[in-house]
């Protein structure tokens, strides 16, 4: 049995515990107000006593609840509930009859007598709900860690999902682009199959990974431009800006790729040649800022596949950690990233 996190090994000590530390008060509360003539006896209605409490919670949390609450077999769970407390009131009202009224004047309260009886009753009802209320207690918490593994299983599986979608669409496009170049007897296809041989290392080894470095991001960047600027009439004016002073930042493989992507699909006119787009990114201590401006060539601004693929993984790896923003000004749209960590 596990609880959040805690073995069971654990969690029968923490009980045992727990149950010393109510034996030892109950045992100096029963010396300390004279409830008991001496340590003897003191001993034995804490025995009592607590062997009664101890009985009452554990039948009900391990054996009434789970085979009869559960099942909803609820008029078997309340009439064995009223059969383990009437047998165990008798029990303990017995026993400590025999303990005290028997063998000594000193407490008649203990004999066979109403107030005996209702005392009794209700510190053993106290500790039915205890145990009652300790259960459901358990079993809520259980479905809520069952809940967050299977939550973060399906985020995992969400995760390959998009990324999957991410490297075969990156590859068809360079692919053409190749093919493109190998068909005008161009002298840079070989350099470009190099490119595109140093990209799918990059899915191989790297992407796989759960985090890169930015530095390698940012490689994997530069030489997507390369390849993307193969199939453009013109040059293309495409500027990167880093600042960081914090050095390195591991980061999720492929989380900068879809700005840059976007650019090339959307930001590029192949009739016009004063194309550009500049990328800014700036990492602090504890915040990763990213932006991307390029010419508005197309009218809309939409949520393109790459960006609203994009967004579904910052929600999955960074929940309430970022901002993901686009805006088209004038003649440029801008797209920009910010990541928080903790």
């Amino acid at each position: 049995m596990h609880f959040y996190g805690m073995s069971s090994g654990l969690l029968i000590r923490v009980q045992v515990i727990l149950w010393l530390v109510v034996y030892l008060l109950l045992l100096l509360y029963s010396v300390q107000k004279g409830t008991a003539p001496d340590w003897a006896y003191a001993f034995a209605l804490t025995t009592v006593s607590v062997g009664a409490y101890v009985t009452v919670v554990y039948a009900n949390t391990q054996w009434l609840i789970p085979r009869y609450f559960h099942t909803r077999q609820y008029g078997r769970y309340i009439g064995l509930t009223l059969g383990v407390l009437a047998v165990l009131l008798i029990v303990r009202v017995g026993l400590e009859n025999e303990l005290f009224a028997k063998r000594s004047p000193f407490h008649p309260f203990f004999g066979w007598n109403v107030a005996h009886f209702i005392y009794s009753g209700v510190t053993l009802l106290l500790a039915y709900f205890f145990g009652f209320l300790l259960r459901i207690a358990f079993d809520y918490l259980t479905l809520r860690q069952q809940q967050a593994r299977l939550e973060q299983q399906q985020q995992l599986a969400e995760l390959n999902l998009l990324k999957a979608q991410v490297q075969p669409h990156f590859l068809f496009n360079t692919l053409n682009n190749i093919y493109a170049l190998s068909v005008a007897g161009s002298p840079d296809t070989s350099a470009m199959l190099a490119k595109l041989s140093d990209t799918i290392r990059y899915f191989v080894d790297e992407a796989p990974q759960d985090r890169v470095p930015l530095s390698t991001e940012l490689q994997f960047i530069q030489n997507y431009n390369q390849l993307e600027q193969i199939r453009l009439r013109y040059p293309f004016d495409f500027q990167m800006q880093i600042d960081s002073p914090a050095g390195e930042m591991p980061i999720p493989p492929m989380l900068l790729m879809p700005f840059v992507e976007n650019v090339f699909k959307h930001g590029v006119d192949r009739m016009r040649s004063d194309n550009e787009a500049t990328l800014w990114l700036t990492l602090t201590q504890n915040q990763l800022q990213y932006r991307v401006q390029n010419r508005a060539v197309e009218p809309s601004v939409g949520p393109w596949r790459g960006l609203a693929n994009l967004e579904k993984r910052l929600k999955l790896l960074y929940p309430n950690r970022f901002r993901l923003e686009t805006r088209t000004e004038g003649d440029y749209f801008y797209a920009e990233l910010i990541i928080r960590e903790p």
